[in-house]
């Protein structure tokens, strides 16, 4: 757990870094603020308290939701080529190439493939999933996306 938020604590110094022209003195003042709100030792604990409402953070705990949810058909890298990928015809997508509107790709995760006119393969997780869940995982989705 503690590597995760050491993780999302870099990404989240490296944005702001980049906020303020990501020159040398900027980050060392960003790191130094955040090291003190965490007084002086970066912990579980005081990133999800500090940091937690930050997209960097709905990235990383959409990530996690991906690897639980997803991974199986979708591949660790959303590719379309996980280990049931071969199982399913047609074959899952490659999300790295999505380009369809948020609305539309948080229907296929709530109501599944069929629901939505496509194969009966995409499962529905509406119930499995809340809608804080859902959010964070259209971050990350949006977040490997080659097509910005």
């Amino acid at each position: 757990m503690r590597f995760r938020y050491s993780i999302f604590l870099g990404l989240f110094l490296m944005g702001h870094a980049l906020v303020v022209h990501a020159d040398e003195p900027a980050k060392k003042t960003i790191t130094q603020e955040a090291l003190k709100m965490c007084n002086g030792e970066v912990s579980d604990e005081c990133v999800v308290r500090h940091f937690k409402d930050s997209m960097e953070a709905s990235i990383i705990r959409g990530h996690a939701a991906f690897l639980n949810y997803c991974i199986l058909c979708h591949g660790p890298e959303g590719l379309g080529n996980g280990r049931a990928a071969k199982l399913h015809t047609p074959p899952p997508f490659n999300l790295t190439l999505s380009v369809a509107p948020r609305e539309y790709i948080a229907q296929m995760i709530r109501k599944g493939g069929e629901a939505n006119g496509r194969g009966k393969g995409m499962p529905p997780w509406g119930e499995q999933l809340t809608d804080e869940q859902i959010n964070d995982l259209l971050n990350f989705l949006f977040s490997i996306r080659k097509f910005k």
